[in-house]
């Protein structure tokens, strides 16, 4: 099954196999984790732009989740050619959340970064957010995204208005502009950080959450005591699953989010750590999953409408108004032709006037 691989030894486990370690580890400063499912189109670009950081002293670790394009023999390719790079590749496909847990545990950089397969890190990402956190004695920090229409080719605007400015992101702060109606929310930041940190709380993806991991990652985070900081500037290029400017999905198999099972898990969240937060933060979450819950009801309607099952679409509607609220989000949105995070950029602000 490996007859491809030549060049480089694999080490094989129970469910994976894995790249032996080639470099030292004492003078790896981060480690960028790249999961990777059939994204063979897009997995040179992430991978040239891992390796291309100005910040040189890095391990990158490919994780392939079985993969059923030619990624692995790429990647096997450059394995041969790159120290710095390790692979992990699954014998069955486990997911996001699955691989980022599987790389944490062999990760050797202090700071822990990940990279989409799909999208690109800016030359200076790494050493720019780096200096930053250790400025400012973060353990984390992460920063703007450039959101780019893979359909349409063409990047469509920063996540919020773009700065020579950073502020410390608050749990509340993280709360009130991870609004689930908003096309980009504090959820899907990229998030560098401390190795050490993550692993002494103990810091792990949720299995289950094969879509906004992201988010409740950040949740365990500051439930965990972590600060944060961001910088406004936007070393991270993000391709949007659905283009603003195409109105296109980026991935041709792909139909749309799966809301149901993220209101699920955010509602559990609320009911496990309620003790542990205030009652505003508790208030936001339960916000969140109100509006995870009217956007699963509202793409509910628009298949009904779809398939001109216009009973089907008008009883889902009586039965959960809030989707006429969604709906009209949406319209509203569209109409303002926007591409940055109101909520965020409001958030944003205050945080540098508190910070001044």
């Amino acid at each position: 099954m490996m007859n491809e691989v030549t060049t480089i030894e694999l080490h094989e486990a129970e469910d994976f196999w894995v790249s032996l370690r080639r470099d030292s580890a004492a003078r790896t400063r981060a480690t960028i984790v790249i999961p990777n499912y059939d994204s063979r189109a897009t997995l040179e670009r992430a991978l040239q732009s891992a390796l291309g950081q100005t910040m040189r002293e890095i391990e990158v670790i490919v994780v392939d989740d079985a993969s059923t394009d030619a990624s692995w023999p790429y990647i096997a390719h450059l394995l041969a050619q790159d120290s710095r790079l390790r692979g992990i590749r699954n014998k069955r496909n486990l997911g996001k959340p699955a691989i980022m847990n599987r790389a944490l545990g062999i990760a050797r950089g202090r700071w822990l970064a990940v990279l989409d397969a799909d999208d690109w890190y800016a030359p200076d990402r790494l050493a720019a957010l780096v200096a930053l956190a250790e400025d400012r004695r973060a353990d984390l920090v992460a920063d703007n995204q450039y959101l780019f229409d893979s359909r349409a080719a063409e990047i469509v605007g920063p996540a919020w208005p773009i700065a020579n400015s950073s502020w410390a992101m608050t749990f509340d702060d993280f709360l009130t502009a991870s609004d689930a109606y908003e096309s980009f929310n504090l959820g899907m930041l990229k998030p560098v950080i401390r190795t050490d940190f993550a692993r002494a709380k103990a810091l792990v993806y949720k299995e289950d959450a094969r879509q906004g991991e992201d988010f409740f990652y950040l949740l365990q985070f500051y439930l965990s005591g972590g600060n944060a900081v961001v910088a406004d500037q936007p070393y991270y290029y993000y391709t949007q699953p659905f283009g603003t400017l195409s109105r296109r999905w980026a991935n041709v198999g792909r139909q749309r989010y799966d809301y149901r099972t993220a209101h699920d898990i955010n509602r559990r969240c609320v009911e496990t750590w309620s003790n542990a937060v205030t009652p505003a933060q508790a208030a936001q979450l339960r916000r969140r999953s109100g509006r995870l819950k009217s956007l699963e009801q509202y793409h509910q309607v628009k298949e009904c409408l779809a398939s001109r099952n216009l009973v089907g679409a008008l009883s889902r509607v009586a039965r959960a108004p809030r989707t006429l609220e969604c709906a009209w989000w949406r319209i509203r949105s569209r109409l303002s032709g926007a591409s940055s995070s109101i909520a965020i950029e409001r958030v944003a602000r205050r945080a540098r006037r508190r910070n001044a």
